[in-house]
């Protein structure tokens, strides 16, 4: 039931040679500040130095931790025991975000009450595992995807979806989104067809913004690492996803960052 210890030693399972492409080195420099800027602010959804873990908050996760594996454990069918293990995943993203959070603000070293939260998780097998290789926690995977498969028709399926692509995304590079860590080219192809469907499937808000442009700038990422074969077509359709949501959400700071990338891909803003 869970993804590994938080203590347990990451490994790198796999990075682009991005450092000896020519072509990618056109991503350096201020456009790509830019980029990164953006990922570190809407991506852990901003960052203070006070954002310290309140011990209720964290006695809340823990209870309603306990509570979610009592009722995955004694559900009368698939779907009910789906809703519990969505319930139990979703406390597990709020766990991380905080984690990571905590370890951010605080110059990668966990407070008190972060290491109190920690703790609980571990000794519930449920705790999230710090990879040194994007020096943060990875969500734990594996409660969500099984809701997922109990009910995959069920009202959480999006969420838990949106939830999986995000950790995918997120935990996928470390400051240049260029350099994949821990994914390959195999995955970044799932990654983009995911994003689409959901893009389609939110229809509308926050969320649907946050998977359009996550389709978007996987699909540049791919422009860019994909075999040389596969490359123009990939260029191709990223332009016209970012461009397509930079009219849709012209007023978003994204947008910024998509236009950025639509120069570096020699098209015109």
């Amino acid at each position: 039931m869970t993804d590994g210890s938080a203590t347990a030693n990451a490994s790198c399972t796999g990075q682009s040679s991005i450092a000896g492409c020519p072509r990618c080195a056109a991503f350096r420099g201020p456009g790509l500040v830019l980029f990164v800027l953006l990922f570190l602010t809407l991506g852990a959804r901003t960052l203070v130095a006070h954002d310290i873990i309140d011990i209720e908050r964290a006695n809340i996760l823990v209870s309603a931790a306990d509570e979610d594996v009592a009722l995955a454990k004694t559900a009368p069918g698939p779907e009910p025991e789906g809703a519990a293990r969505f319930a139990l995943g979703m406390v597990l993203v709020e766990a991380t975000n905080i984690l990571n959070r905590d370890l951010a603000a605080h110059s990668g070293r966990l407070t008190v009450n972060a290491e109190l939260l920690l703790k609980a998780l571990v000794q519930r097998d449920l705790a999230p595992r710090l990879d040194d290789a994007i020096g943060r926690y990875r969500l734990p995977r594996t409660l969500l995807e099984e809701a997922i498969r109990l009910a995959p028709e069920a009202p959480y399926s999006l969420r838990a979806r949106f939830e999986l692509l995000k950790a995918g995304f997120y935990e996928s590079f470390v400051l240049d989104p260029f350099q994949l860590v821990g994914i390959g080219v195999d995955d970044l192809d799932h990654q983009i067809a995911e994003a689409k469907a959901l893009a389609l499937a939110i229809a509308s808000g926050d969320d649907a913004e946050e998977a359009a442009f996550i389709h978007a700038i996987d699909l540049a990422r791919a422009s860019q690492l994909a075999p040389p074969e596969e490359r123009r077509a990939y260029t191709s359709k990223a332009l016209t996803a970012l461009g397509a949501f930079s009219k849709a959400y012209p007023q978003s700071i994204r947008a910024a960052t998509a236009g950025v990338i639509i120069k570096r891909l020699g098209g015109a803003e």
